[in-house]
């Protein structure tokens, strides 16, 4: 790889040049004597040419030249032109000089869209290419010249695909042009979505700020209320509906995170989360002034719009020398010269905690000048989390501390084996106790031991340990309990710490998983010394990783396994705590994916009664372009953002009512140190970030769909009434107890038919559903659909209704395998969204007018004509995913 990136160190496309309209001057590239270019074979042959049209790839080798491009142009007519280049963003800096002026260099981050990987091979190098607003630039009429230099700090490399001088409104998308008319829609014809800046009408429907009062903390500091969440001076429990959301330091400039929040505000998110947060305001491990001050910044912008603010404080949190850990431990960790990594082994190194905890309360107790308060005077400030994804149960660190002769972390795991054996020492005393409880003992066990081997998370499987301890339950128990109560032991030390520095709000441990099944109940025990739990988990994606690109698809749905896939994690549900999932999302390229918020939104939060739900994650000021980023976690699109006006509406003013206790799993301390799963359920399946449940025996998955499965910790008779009554395994549909949803997954569908908000999830083409308030005819195979009484009445009777309809989605050119199961091709922006096609009548009055929104919520020219019956057709001739019926 570093050689091919050498040998083709800067690259240019040049097309045909020509003309749009008077008003615009659309260039794509002309291969004049004056480039300083040289024409490459071997990248032209891996250049997708549906993307350039033909196009030829252009290179040099000189490493110490610059690219330089020259493009004469003409303008028709005077005026201020709005300039875009589509151009390489990747580690590449390209400048331009107009009509002889001063170089100026052309920011590829700020304002770009449509990030396209353009190698025929799809493999994440330097070959991409993005569109970038450069801004407004004043043009007299007649003739012009450009010039173009790539000056990046790797060989000069850089891509200029084309560039465009236009007064028209332009919103780009792929290679289409200022001007160019979107055809009209047949009623089955995908459409575009090329989203704008959003201008915040205050004629949009779907605009949900209202709920959203602001500033944030008006009712006091939030708190963990048994089971639920309320502020201090609130009466009723509330729900947390929001998304990841970074800062990203240096990405925005203020006006542009303004936009954010309104834009996030406006769609119904409530809360966001900053991971992590000593990344984004430290430098070499550091705390940073600058950095730190432009996150002040963010933090009470976000106040300001109403919007609370969670902080995933550490992910790999590094220390230096001067940190005082060990010389010696601090030798092992990851990285270089001063800088060391703690991440996987900090979990058993109580010591690394205290250093942390140190940081963690010099930022709360920061003032942040844009507020005026402390964090931990800030009631915006809702949840901190300890730490995000590291447990001492996971393969990392507990598969390599817990070898016989460790290569990694040697000193760390001599030291976990040394307190094992303290701690087993002061438990039994006398090797005649400890002979009777775990039998027969192995070569150099003793309560006078120096060290004592820690067992393997494949050592502690949930049916019983395996391997060379195979037998020894006891055994396997003690390890379990020593290694959870050293956990819990480091979560107090932090929840004080942080409670004496005055932080009033609510607390998190961790969202991580365990290696071994047998810990997992105990893991989850740990994890009660916050103030609420909290798990992630996701699903969809595929060969892509954490982008994407062509190959497998993970393309399952979770319709057809109730309480499966991202729902699992249900099963990790305390009764007396709030919980919450703070990272989640069903990726593109899964075809289904559009099923997830509503699920998330109506299941999870709604009949279990989670409280906090973040999205991963969101990372715009506006809708995105395509997938956007080919990025697999990604809030701004229509299956994610698009849904959650509707869904927050739901959500907060409690349309779905929430379920009492279908399975309660109350276990006793001593349950989770036998040396087994006692809840006979394995998580450790699946993939790193995908985690799926093995039942053995357990509460069934299933259970999610009818109402809320609770584990505690404190004794009592467990309860699981018969959940016959509501699951008709022949017929494979559940019912909710509480009447409001049923979950058909014989034939992957959702019905929502609580009295106000209602809808159909899923599969549904060919027949005709009767919900409470509507009756719809679907044709469309998958769709979303969901009807939202924005008065607030049962929808029977509302007089005003938003109907938010969403089905699959694609890139243009994207292809799939007829199975669905391969991705064969990308394709690219724009964004082509299948229309629902559906028949409706409301009961009751008909309607008097319906209206076609645009995507942004604002009522367009196109109505819907209405029946003599009151009955009415949508579909893809009204291009849009959102209509508006008044009775």
């Amino acid at each position: 790889m570093k050689s091919s990136l050498r040998l083709c160190a800067a690259f240019v496309v040049f097309l045909v040049s020509f003309c749009v309209s008077a008003a615009t001057i659309w260039r794509e590239g002309e291969a004049s004597s004056r480039a300083n270019v040289t024409r490459h074979p071997w990248w032209y042959d891996q250049v997708k040419t549906n993307v350039l049209s033909g196009g030829a790839w252009m290179s040099h080798f000189d490493d110490k030249k610059e690219g330089v491009a020259e493009y004469d142009f003409e303008a028709a007519e005077k005026g201020d032109y709005t300039f875009w280049v589509r151009a390489n963003p990747l580690n590449a800096k390209l400048s331009y000089a107009l009509d002889g002026g001063e170089w100026t260099l052309i920011d590829l981050q700020k304002n770009q869209r449509g990030m396209q990987n353009i190698a025929g091979d799809n493999k994440p190098d330097l070959r991409f290419l993005a569109w970038a607003k450069v801004g407004q630039i004043a043009l007299a009429a007649g003739k012009h010249t450009i010039k173009f230099k790539f000056h990046s700090a790797g060989s000069h490399h850089g891509g200029l695909d084309c560039f465009v001088f236009t007064t028209e409104p332009f919103v780009p998308a792929g290679t289409t042009k200022p001007g160019a008319a979107e055809p009209a829609g047949g009623p089955a014809d995908w459409f575009a979505v090329i989203p704008d800046d959003d201008k915040f009408s205050p004629d949009s429907v779907i605009d949900m700020s209202k709920y959203i009062p602001a500033p944030a903390g008006q009712l006091g500091f939030l708190k963990a209320a048994g089971k639920d969440l309320k502020f201090e001076q609130g009466t009723a429990a509330i729900k947390l509906w929001g998304c990841g959301a970074n800062l990203e330091y240096g990405h925005y400039t203020q006006p542009e995170l303004t936009q954010r929040a309104k834009f996030l505000r406006k769609y119904g998110v409530n809360v966001v989360r900053q991971h992590a947060v000593f990344d984004d305001v430290t430098t070499g491990g550091k705390l940073d002034a600058k950095k730190l001050d432009a996150y002040d910044w963010w933090f009470a912008e976000l106040k300001k719009h109403g919007i609370y603010t969670d902080w995933s404080v550490f992910y790999h949190f590094t220390i230096s020398p001067e940190d005082g850990y060990d010389p010696a431990l601090f030798a092992e960790l990851e990285g270089k010269g001063n800088s060391r990594d703690t991440y996987g082994v900090i979990t058993v190194a109580p010591n690394l905690w205290e250093i942390r905890n140190k940081f963690l309360v010099t930022l709360l107790t920061h003032k942040n000048p844009y507020t005026g308060l402390r964090y931990v005077d800030d009631p915006a400030l809702v949840v901190v989390e300890m730490q995000n994804e590291d447990s001492l149960f996971f393969w990392n660190p507990l598969g390599q501390l817990s070898e016989p002769n460790p290569k990694k972390w040697p000193r760390h795991a001599k030291q976990l084996r040394q307190m094992f054996a303290a701690w087993v020492k002061n438990k039994y005393k006398t090797d005649e106790a400890l002979r009777a409880a775990w039998g027969q003992l192995r070569e150099g066990d003793s309560v006078n031991a120096a060290e004592l081997r820690v067992m393997s998370p494949w050592e502690l499987d949930g049916k019983g340990p395996r391997g060379p301890f195979a037998e020894q339950n006891k055994r396997a128990g003690d390890c379990i309990q020593f290694l959870a109560e050293l956990q819990r032991g480091e979560f107090e030390t932090c929840e004080k710490a942080m409670r004496a520095a005055g932080f009033k709000a609510v607390s998190v441990t961790t969202a991580w998983q365990v290696g071994g099944s047998a810990t997992d109940p105990a893991n989850t025990w740990t994890d009660t010394v916050g103030g609420m739990i909290d798990r992630h988990n996701y699903a969809g994606g595929g060969d892509g990783g954490h982008g994407i690109k062509e190959g497998k698809v993970n393309n399952d749905s979770h319709l057809a396994h109730p309480g499966g896939g991202i729902f699992s994690v249900g099963m990790k549900q305390v009764e007396q705590q709030p919980f919450c999932i703070t990272e989640w999302t069903q990726s593109a390229p899964n075809q289904w994916k559009l099923e997830c918020a509503p699920i998330m939104a109506f299941y999870a939060l709604g009949l279990q009664g989670w409280d906090a739900s973040y999205h991963f994650m969101e990372s715009g000021i506006r809708m995105g372009d395509g997938w956007p980023r080919e990025s697999s976690y990604v809030t701004d699109t229509p299956h994610y953002l698009g849904q959650f006006p509707a869904l927050a509406f739901a959500l907060y003013h409690g349309h779905i009512t929430e379920a009492p206790i279908v399975a309660a799993r109350r276990l006793t301390k001593n349950d989770l140190f036998t040396g087994t799963d006692p809840l006979k359920q394995d998580f450790t399946k699946g993939g790193f970030d995908i985690k799926t449940l093995v039942n053995a025996g357990g509460t069934p998955a299933e259970a999610f769909a009818i109402g809320r499965v609770t584990t505690s910790f404190d004794g009592g008779k467990s309860e699981q009434p018969d959940l016959a009554k509501f699951w008709d395994e022949k017929n494979k549909t559940i019912r909710a107890v509480t009447g409001d949803l049923t979950w058909d997954y014989g034939r992957q569908r959702i019905l929502v038919t609580a009295p106000k908000t209602q809808a159909v999830i899923g599969r549904a083409a060919g027949e005709s559903i009767t919900l409470p308030g509507v009756t719809a005819e679907i044709k469309t195979p998958f769709v979303s659909l969901i009807f939202t009484p924005l008065d607030d009445q049962p929808l029977a009777q509302s007089k005003h209704i938003l109907i938010t309809a969403l089905a699959q989605d694609k890139q243009t050119g994207t292809q799939y395998s007829p199975d669905g199961k391969k991705l064969l091709a990308n394709g690219g922006p724009p964004l082509l969204l299948e229309p629902v096609q559906a028949t409706l009548k409301f009961t009751g009055s008909a309607p008097k007018q319906i209206r076609a929104l645009d995507i942004y919520g604002v009522p367009t020219a196109k109505t819907v004509p209405v029946k003599p019956d009151g009955g009415f057709a949508i579909d893809g001739t009204y291009q849009t995913y959102y209509y508006e019926v008044k009775r």
